[in-house]
């Protein structure tokens, strides 16, 4: 999400309120919104004095998030999630926008497996944040295991590609979220003899790396490269001879 897209949903997620106090409207907003009063923003935007004076002043105050009001219902929701699962860990926004996870519980059960539950987590918390079948925004951390994911979805991306050039067919990888998929996508996005493609829906979308054919040839197939090793002496002579003259029929 880039700065104008921010500044766009913040002036969107405001509520007007007339209230006696900024405490009584902020409380209103974190009610509404559930998240806590404060990560959330108040301005008097006017006033009212009561009738003939005798009820006090009623102040019309604007309510708006400070960050994100996705981000700030997903930390909401995943601090509910843990306290139910009995995790000892707490989730908090970081400076780059991505929910992260810390605390005892978080290297023992959250990042385990290939951080199998820290996916699930957060698929679970884009399908009650937003329409299930929309792309995932808000991320998950814990431990940093999205720059070791990185990482090695980067050493997964070239083995696949020289794997899909070493058999001359696609090569489908599992299905991955988005953010890993988009990992794959621009680690191979500048070569010029792979492609890759998505397929299929969330959560089963996976990517296909596949062979850019060369269309030099007459038939428009792709050909492999030779494999150092392979092909004996049939990669030596030519079909029906040997280095010593025709073959003997018997």
């Amino acid at each position: 999400m880039n700065f104008e897209e921010k500044e766009r949903e913040r002036r969107e997620q405001k509520l007007l309120f007339e209230v006696g106090s900024i405490g009584e409207a902020l409380a209103a907003a974190a009610e509404q919104w559930g998240v806590p009063q404060e990560s959330l923003r108040a301005e008097v935007v006017g006033s009212e004095r009561g009738f003939l004076g005798l009820f006090g002043n009623k102040l019309k105050v604007e309510v708006g998030p400070a960050q994100p009001l996705s981000l700030l219902r997903g930390v909401s929701f995943l601090n509910e999630l843990l306290e139910l699962m009995g995790f000892e860990a707490k989730a908090s926004l970081r400076e780059d926008e991505i929910i992260d996870i810390e605390g005892p519980d978080a290297a023992d059960y959250i990042v385990v497996r290939y951080g199998d539950c820290l996916k699930a987590m957060e698929y679970l918390l884009n399908l009650a944040l937003r329409d299930p079948g929309a792309e995932p925004r808000v991320r998950l951390d814990s431990c940093g295991y999205r720059e070791r994911r990185t990482r090695s979805l980067e050493r997964l991306a070239e083995a696949t590609a020289r794997q899909a050039l070493e058999y001359g067919r696609p090569i489908r990888l599992d299905p991955m979220l988005s953010w890993e998929r988009w990992v794959i996508h621009t680690a191979l996005k500048d070569r010029d003899d792979v492609r890759t493609e998505s397929i299929g829906e969330p959560p089963l979308r996976k990517v296909v790396v596949m062979p850019k054919f060369d269309a030099s040839n007459m038939d428009g197939s792709y050909r492999p490269r030779p494999r150092p090793g392979r092909g004996g002496s049939r990669d030596r002579y030519p079909r029906g001879g040997s280095s010593s003259g025709p073959r003997r029929r018997y």
